[in-house]
């Protein structure tokens, strides 16, 4: 005879240690992620003595002469706002237009039937295999040529056209398990094809959407390589090419430590924020798509 309650007390016992084993393996997981965005913000509440002194320690005295250091102008030359200001200019310039055009090319590409429309979406995963880094040389000739350089209209169509080709595969990926009987009910009542995509589609993937620039908010908001070649105007600049003017000066002694991390704080506090507010539709994000 087979001991039933036996074995039924051990897998009890077996699903508590493993749910414990989770518990830890989590809570570790979340002080590794959280423990370097804790450590920016108190450091950046530190003077310069008390960095080198005690780096690791909570401050004792927290206060704000760092970021009024680095608001003000400080070694960027500039009030900080501005650097803000563009920043926020070509995020959201860029999500806007990245999501009003993949949002039609993978329509396109999802319900469409087009000549040509397999050998299109094998060119747009066939992008996402070149390196971005390689493309600089042809893009500053180009931006150069058409008079976009140091302007923030050329950065906002330059990351529109690095983004597209990974957005668009994602909506349609989206639009291919979009339920068609709701289009199919707008164009009876006799609506038009891009009538249907305005008034019915869209309104109802806002949470794609949402998610959609949840996936691109991050990578636009802090990147440097392209920003760095073409943005030499320092009214033009971007959060990511502030953070530069911060650096420790080569073959001097400056090493300004306090307004280094307050600089790193302000940059990052934006996207701490954005991602805290939009958690659930990053999740949503993340699987959007993935069933049909």
């Amino acid at each position: 005879m087979t001991n039933v309650g036996g074995d039924s007390q051990l897998a009890t016992v077996g699903g508590r240690v493993l749910k414990i084993v989770m518990i830890v393996v989590l809570v570790a997981w979340l002080l590794v992620e959280v423990y370097p965005v804790v450590f920016l913000f108190f450091t950046s509440l530190k003077t310069d003595a008390e960095i080198l002194k005690e780096p690791f320690s909570i401050p004792r005295r927290p206060n704000l002469v760092n970021y009024f250091y680095v608001w003000f102008g400080g070694r960027a030359g500039q009030p900080f706002v501005i650097f803000v200001r563009n920043s926020f200019m070509v995020t959201s310039g860029t999500l806007l237009l990245l999501l009003a055009v993949a949002s039609l090319a993978g329509y396109a590409l999802a319900r469409g039937h087009f000549p040509g429309s397999a050998v299109v979406q094998e060119a747009f995963l066939l992008s996402l295999a070149v390196p971005a880094h390689v493309l600089l040389i042809p893009v500053f000739f180009l931006m150069q040529a058409f008079g976009l350089s140091n302007n923030l209209s050329g950065m906002i169509l330059m990351y529109t056209t690095m983004g597209l080709p990974f957005t668009v595969l994602l909506t349609r990926a989206y639009f291919l398990s979009f339920p068609v009987e709701l289009e199919e009910a707008a164009l009876i009542d006799g609506c038009s094809r891009l009538g249907t995509f305005w008034r019915v589609v869209v309104p109802v993937s806002r949470n794609a959407m949402m998610s959609m620039a949840i996936v691109n908010v991050s990578w636009v908001w802090s990147e440097l390589f392209f920003a760095l070649v073409l943005l030499n105007r320092m009214e033009a600049r971007t959060l990511p090419l502030a953070v530069l003017a911060y650096q420790p000066q080569m073959m001097t002694g400056d090493v300004i430590l306090g307004p280094q991390f307050a600089v790193m704080a302000i940059t990052v506090m934006p996207l701490v924020v954005f991602y805290f507010l939009f958690q659930r539709q990053i999740t949503k994000g993340m699987t959007m798509g993935a069933f049909r």
